[in-house]
């Protein structure tokens, strides 16, 4: 006849085999499993809609989405000189371009993925400092002391708004009357403060913005072409999560939230990735 003490821990070796048999057999719960992490660096303008979608694709997904926001053209640099940014959404073409002539786009993966609007505005209190309907020569006038843009030389919105203002003929008569942002939030700041009188920022900001007032919006089809492409970073450890993230940005549940942010969404009319 076994002991007591025998049978006890014949009892304990059987209850921790059984254990150990159940924990190789059972899946790992997807909130258990190690999550990635994710860098993205995107346009500044893109803040809010990225921001507002990031909550539900890390609940869905073991990643972790760590966002670094800037002007495009500071980014850009940033992603060829440092190589640590896993996905890049630019404000415009012309900084992806510079990732990809460094080779650092993924092939296949860079597409088209929003458009925006450029608009004029002013401080919301007191009276306006234009006229209806509005004429771009009247930011010319003696009312406008100070017209905050984004940097022109490095900043996407900088240069759409410059392209406009020369467009319409009137960038020689304001040029001296620039405040450079060092992004097109920092411009949106300058006009709220009061420390400009007017601003050319994208609609998307107007929209978020309680104190500046909308003076006029460009017509997309009178402005320049504003193209927000993304892409894949090539030659970093997560290219499978990186690729599922920029999927999921054209998809059409990311579609409803930049469009409800002011964009344009472009994926179903652009083909696709290139």
């Amino acid at each position: 006849m076994e002991s007591p003490s025998r049978v006890a821990r014949l009892v304990s070796l059987s209850a921790l085999a059984c254990l150990a048999a159940c924990s190789r057999q059972a899946p790992v719960p997807a909130a258990a499993a190690a999550r990635i992490e994710l860098s993205v660096y995107a346009a500044t303008s893109a803040r809010d809609a990225l921001q507002a979608l990031a909550p539900d694709y890390e609940g869905e997904h073991a990643v972790d989405l760590v966002f670094n926001f800037g002007s495009s053209g500071d980014l850009s640099k940033q992603v060829v000189a440092a190589g640590k940014a896993d996905v890049f959404l630019s404000a415009d073409e012309k900084e992806m371009d510079r990732v990809e002539q460094a080779q650092l786009v993924l092939q296949g993966t860079r597409r088209a993925l929003l458009s925006n609007q450029l608009a004029l505005i002013e401080p919301g209190d007191g009276p306006s400092a234009f006229t209806a309907p509005f004429e771009p020569g009247q930011l010319a006038g003696d009312k406008v002391q100070r017209l905050s843009l984004a940097n022109v030389e490095t900043v996407p919105a900088g240069r759409y708004a410059k392209s406009w203002l020369e467009q319409v003929g009137v960038w020689k008569d304001v040029s001296a009357r620039v405040l450079p942002a060092v992004d097109v939030r920092a411009a949106l700041a300058a006009v709220e403060s009061g420390a400009a009188q007017a601003g050319i920022v994208y609609r998307t900001d107007v929209a978020r913005s309680r104190s500046a007032r909308l003076v006029f919006a460009v017509p997309i089809e009178q402005g320049p072409r504003i193209s927000y492409p993304v892409a894949v970073v090539a030659g970093r450890p997560s290219e499978k999560e990186a690729r599922a993230f920029v999927e999921y940005l054209a998809g059409p549940a990311a579609g409803k939230a930049f469009e409800a942010a002011g964009f344009v969404f472009l994926p179903a009319a652009a083909g696709g990735a290139r």
